[in-house]
């Protein structure tokens, strides 16, 4: 029986080089992102999205549970039964005004949150504790460890708290894992933005140089701020991130319909591959009476307000002509101002009553 095995043994045997060759894609592809699911109301568009990513990915997704706001408010979510609580995990986000209380009692009302979600296992905090109260938020997540044995636990934490090394070293034994965000819309005086590269690769490297279980959180979505000013992330900076870090959370996860995020896939791929390669698609879509609708399809932009060109070939009447999704034509038509669809949408901008209407005009993207 013992040569027997050996024999067995052997002939099962895998060289080294054979198991190396085996796992290079493993080794060569990507970061398999978690993503975050951030809204308060959960309608159709939310579940497919939900139902989507989980097709699509591996990894889990960050429900918002809950939100303790300053003026004293709170709002509790409690699961939908679309969610997968095996790949779930939920957040509550806790403004600064609540830490007046000691950190036992706020971790008493934080465990009401996690009670409907406790099959997932999992909680994180989103506290918005300043750099002088790293402490607090230390005490705070002990007290939610003796009040929730066998939960893994988790806490954002900002850039700046990574410059505390002595305190923040404190809050990250006491946590699972915790959540970098080098994200946020600022404005530092001089300009809007969503990421600062130099903060967030600096923050990173010192993350690294803690050795303790991190994510990083990356942005996905866009804003317009005062004036109409529209403001998005580097997504190339983003994918550079991405590749750099050791697991990533994407804040946040696309839905039909939302003009200040990006579709899954390019989100997908952005983090696999770190690759951002985004278009735009012209086409014109035939209808009855001989009209034409001009369709524009976004293929991974943000969705924001952008020129076109257009060249007139033939001479159309005013009557034979006419916008749809608040987009308008220059006084002498020459131009085309509009909105894009959201990220992986399609949306008609105007129609034109024409035998052949790449005859009559021709579109191109104002640089």
């Amino acid at each position: 029986m013992g040569t027997e095995q050996k024999n067995v043994n052997r002939g099962l045997a895998v060289p080294f080089f054979v198991i190396l060759f085996l796992m290079i894609p493993l080794i060569l592809q990507g970061v398999e992102p978690d993503f975050y699911v951030w809204q308060r109301e959960h309608g159709t568009n939310v579940e497919n999205a939900v139902r989507n990513y989980y097709r699509s990915g591996s990894g889990k997704l960050y429900f918002l549970a809950g939100e303790m706001e300053n003026d004293g408010k709170t709002f509790a979510f409690a699961p939908e039964k679309y969610v997968d609580l095996s790949r779930a995990v939920p957040v509550v986000r806790i403004h600064i005004r609540h830490m007046k209380k000691s950190p036992a009692k706020l971790a008493g009302e934080l465990v009401r949150f996690y009670l409907p979600w406790k099959a997932a296992k999992e909680f994180q905090i989103d506290l918005d504790a300043p750099e002088s109260r790293i402490s607090y938020y230390r005490q705070l997540m002990v007290e939610l460890r003796r009040r929730l044995p066998g939960v893994k636990l988790s806490a954002t934490v900002l850039p700046c708290h990574l410059k505390h090394t002595g305190e923040f070293r404190a809050l990250a034994k006491v946590c699972d894992y915790y959540v970098l965000q080098v994200h946020a819309l600022t404005n530092d005086g001089k300009r809007w933005f969503i990421l600062d590269k130099a903060t967030a690769f600096q923050a990173l490297a010192r993350a690294k140089a803690l050795r303790h279980p991190f994510k990083t959180a990356l942005p996905f979505y866009c804003h317009t701020v005062r004036g109409g000013k529209h403001v998005e992330p580097d997504m190339n900076i983003v994918g550079e991130l991405a590749a750099a870090s050791p697991e990533v959370i994407a804040f946040r996860l696309g839905i039909s319909g939302d003009g200040e995020s990006l579709d899954l896939q390019t989100a997908l791929k952005i983090c696999r591959e770190g690759k951002y390669a985004p278009s735009l698609e012209f086409y014109w879509e035939r209808q009855a009476n001989g009209v034409w609708h001009f369709r524009v399809r976004n293929n991974g932009c943000f969705s924001k307000t952008v020129t076109l060109n257009c060249h007139w070939e033939t001479k159309i009447s005013c009557l034979n002509l006419g916008t749809f999704n608040n987009a308008r034509f220059s006084f002498d038509r020459k131009c085309l101002t509009l909105r894009l669809p959201p990220s992986s949408e399609s949306k008609p901008y105007f129609w034109i009553r024409s035998e052949d209407p790449q005859k009559a005009i021709k579109v191109t993207i104002q640089k």
